[in-house]
């Protein structure tokens, strides 16, 4: 199969369904990350590798494999051509959304830290729940289109979500534990996160504060190591992540979170005692619901999604609608009429207004002439960057950063 159509096909199959679509090779196989936007990648990745490694133990060429992973996620791969080692994999999905009952067991099962069952939650949610029916279709049809057959291919099944029986081995988890006690504490301390995750979703800054300070959990109260300020950090960084994902579901584009996380996660570790350590959880939530309420694009369609986040990451550029629709593969009136009727603007309209904001950042924050903010914003033309800034924010670039000197 020449690879120009499975790229084709790869890509066409991730705009229907809302799940990601991998082609491999088995002798890529140890060079290949799949989960990469997850606190559990390595781990998820360990997993995830084994059961493909059990794939080609008995993958033949047009034969569907459907994985259940220890994490009870699923995935199905296509073996397009065992001769030439071509493989299309779709996953992780669920069928039905990961619950608390089934969560606890499969810490237990993987031997993890009670810890984790807040941040698999948050994996969870970021999991689509899909018919697995419509999966298998999908690939049943490129099955045929390849092999020019039209029999159904064959399904082998490859289960290690297997669980231990929760009358035996689950009451290991909690042995000597006073479970009454120790779960309802648990079970607090999750919904109060929960309660301040979905705040940082919402970009919702005064409840997520309010909620943070009603409820402030010290860190001596999760013992990690005996290192009080390497306890606090540990603490810190899980924080940062489970934000991160927040803000991610809350539709921020991962170019955002990726800059933001990862200056947190140096501020953390590069701070040397508790008293720097503390006022950082408040700064933290305050940035990522910011960050949400400024880049989050969920309650966009997906093609004014895709949209605008490619003219987001080209702003500098000079960019046509025509550019901004072919990125999309819709027609630039169509994309046009689409745009207005979500935003109530028009894309050029859009684009300018983002210059000019982006461009109050950089008066702000930076000593750069004003020319060269200019062209940073995709504005080289100075009369015409002039132009644009007074009539969106009232008077000129100049004026506004003398304003800022006089201030």
């Amino acid at each position: 199969m020449q690879l120009d159509i499975i790229n084709f096909t790869t890509k066409l199959l991730s705009k229907c369904i809302p799940v990601k679509v991998r082609y491999f090779k088995k002798c890529q196989l140890d060079s290949i990350v799949f989960e990469e936007d997850s606190d559990f990648s390595s781990m998820i990745n360990y997993h995830l590798l084994n059961c493909i490694k059990q794939y080609f133990k008995q993958c033949e060429t047009s034969t569907i494999t459907s994985i259940i992973t220890p994490f009870h996620t699923k995935y199905y791969i296509l073996c397009i051509s065992k001769e030439h080692d071509e493989h299309l994999m779709v996953g992780p999905f669920v069928e039905n959304p990961i619950t608390d009952n089934l969560v606890y067991p499969i810490i237990n099962n993987l031997k993890l830290n009670l810890d984790y069952a807040a941040k698999l939650n948050v994996y969870y949610q970021s999991v689509p729940s899909i018919d697995t029916s419509t999966v298998f279709e999908i690939l049943s049809t490129i099955n045929e289109y390849v092999t020019k057959k039209t029999l159904t291919p064959h399904v082998n099944t490859i289960d290690l979500s297997i669980l231990p029986k929760q009358d035996s081995s689950y009451d290991l988890l909690v042995e000597d534990i006073n479970r009454t006690s120790m779960y309802k504490i648990l079970e607090e301390r999750y919904a109060v996160e929960d309660k301040l995750l979905s705040y940082i979703k919402n970009g919702d800054i005064i409840l997520a504060e309010s909620h943070f300070e009603k409820y402030t959990l010290s860190s001596s109260e999760i013992i990690r190591t005996k290192d009080s300020v390497r306890n606090t950090k540990n603490l810190l960084l899980s924080a940062n992540t489970l934000f991160r994902k927040a803000a991610h579901m809350g539709g921020v584009h991962p170019i955002y979170l990726d800059e933001l996380s990862g200056k947190w996660a140096i501020k953390i570790e590069q701070s040397l005692s508790l008293e720097a350590l503390d006022s950082i959880p408040m700064q933290m939530i305050r940035s990522y619901c910011l960050l949400t309420k400024k880049h989050s694009l969920s309650k966009y369609s997906s093609i004014v999604k895709q949209a605008l986040t490619f003219i987001n990451l080209n702003i500098s550029s000079n960019i046509t609608v025509k550019q901004v629709a072919n990125e999309v593969g819709l027609s630039p009136d169509y994309l046009t009429r689409l745009f207005k009727k979500e935003l109530g603007v028009n894309i050029i309209t859009y684009i300018n207004q983002k210059r000019i904001y982006t461009s109050l950042n950089l008066l702000k924050n930076t000593n750069l002439s004003i020319s060269e903010i200019g062209d940073l914003i995709g504005l080289s033309n100075t009369s015409y960057f002039y132009k644009l800034f007074k009539k969106e924010i009232g008077i000129s670039p100049k004026q506004y950063k003398n304003s800022l000197k006089s201030s």
